[in-house]
């Protein structure tokens, strides 16, 4: 199944193939699920790509999925590997606005991000 095949690419960490399987789903009118952009979400932050990450994260909600913790956390992870401190903070507060519920991964995540860059006072 393309879910597989998309979750093979983020245990290889390959971004770039997972994206294209997602571009593949929409050419052939196959439907993306939270799992699909879970994993997408994750193999883009193995590969330490953050602004693809949050593309998909918004592609979520544009395709009114939900966007769960666990999408969230591998985004707020996506952008702790980039040393993007402020934009992991950000999804944070858009999950507190979106009330969606945060987890000691989601703490830890944030704090490794800020931690990188020295700003975890």
């Amino acid at each position: 199944t393309y879910n597989a095949a998309v979750s093979a690419c983020e245990k290889a960490g390959e971004w770039q193939w997972a994206l294209q399987i997602l571009d593949d789903m929409a050419d052939t009118g196959v439907a993306k699920n939270g799992i699909t952009y879970n994993a997408a979400i994750s193999a883009c932050g193995k590969g330490a790509e953050w602004q693809p990450a949050l593309q998909l994260l918004n592609d979520m909600a544009v395709s009114h999925l939900e966007r769960s913790t666990i999408a969230y956390n591998a985004a707020v992870s996506a952008c702790g590997s980039c040393q993007e401190w402020l934009m992991a903070l950000q999804l944070l507060l858009d999950m507190a606005d979106g009330r969606v519920d945060k987890d000691t991964i989601t703490y830890s995540a944030a704090v490794s991000a800020c931690e990188g860059v020295g700003e975890w006072q």
